[in-house]
């Protein structure tokens, strides 16, 4: 805990508005690291709690399967057992421990009785761990507290209500192959494509036409994230080679490296690559018709 715990205190003096200008180089992604250390920092202190708390909603909704387990442990399952926070620990990713007798026999357990958190039990979890009267944060937690509450009751709070937009088909997939099929176009550019050409070629082999191609780059271009896809996707194709032959260790120290949510432009880069060998155009044409026929989600 205390490599994260001296990080996350450097990152808060080097980006303190007491030093002036000096202290906004890149206090966006400086922000944003010092939010990932901090689930880091929670994962360690905190998860214990988080299980107990799970175990606890997932009895609520399975009474019948808490009544087995009570009888396969000898002992009644209260509010305060153990027995909870090992059900909990069984949804983490991690182990805290994986010789632990009492977690395998767990693990056993609930893969017989195919048990897990639906939806509203998992929305029950998620409103008690945002519990806190901190004010410094609650503008945000308030509200997502009583959303996940109301939707509990069958209402849907304006924060969590799908944003009044047309779409076609399931919006999310048919976002998904969107941006893979910029990749494509990002890629050969990065190869030294002419961009005009780089969408001629991507749209025919897709059927689309090229505005429809750069109408989707414009939907994308606000969003961080895609955008960096996009980008990522440009340096795949300048640096293929040399993504092939070396490590980003390696890489880095040949080129240097930018960030994006604490992880460089370099790796993104390798995930593009990937990406692409492994989703040719043929296959995203695939998507973006069935993205298209799929149901919509939200309410």
């Amino acid at each position: 805990m205390a490599r994260y715990i001296r990080s996350l205190i450097k990152l808060y003096e080097m980006t303190d508005p007491i030093r002036g200008a000096e202290s906004e180089e890149d206090k966006l992604e400086r922000a944003r690291r010092a939010i990932e250390l901090w689930w880091y920092l929670y994962g360690e202190l905190l998860l214990w709690a988080q299980s107990q708390i799970a175990g606890y909603e997932f009895g609520r909704a399975n009474p019948e399967i808490m009544e087995k387990l009570s009888k396969v442990f000898d002992r009644e399952i209260t509010v305060d057992s153990h027995i909870l926070e090992y059900i909990g620990l069984g949804f983490s990713w991690n182990r805290v421990n994986y010789d632990d007798p009492v977690m395998e026999k767990m693990d056993e357990l609930m893969e017989k009785y195919d048990a897990g958190l639906d939806d509203p039990a998992t929305r029950f979890l998620i409103r008690e761990l945002l519990m806190s009267r901190s004010a410094n944060s609650s503008f945000w937690r308030f509200d997502l507290q009583f959303a996940l509450y109301a939707l509990n009751l069958g209402h849907v709070e304006d924060i969590v209500r799908p944003a009044p937009v047309r779409r076609q088909g399931n919006p999310v997939q048919l976002l998904q192959w969107k941006v893979q099929a910029l990749q494509h176009v990002y890629f050969h550019v990065g190869k030294g494509m002419k961009k005009y050409r780089a969408l001629q070629l991507v749209g025919d082999t897709l059927g689309q036409s090229t505005e429809t191609l750069r109408s989707w780059e414009k939907c994308i271009s606000g969003d961080d994230d895609l955008a960096m896809k996009l980008g990522a996707a440009k340096i795949a194709g300048e640096l293929e080679a040399d993504l092939d032959k070396h490590s980003i260790k390696e890489m880095i120290e040949l080129y240097g490296a930018e960030y994006h949510r604490s992880t460089t432009d370099l790796e993104y880069a390798c995930f593009a690559l990937k990406s692409i060998r492994s989703t040719p155009l043929e296959k995203v044409r695939e998507g973006l018709r069935s993205g298209r026929r799929a149901r919509k989600s939200g309410t």
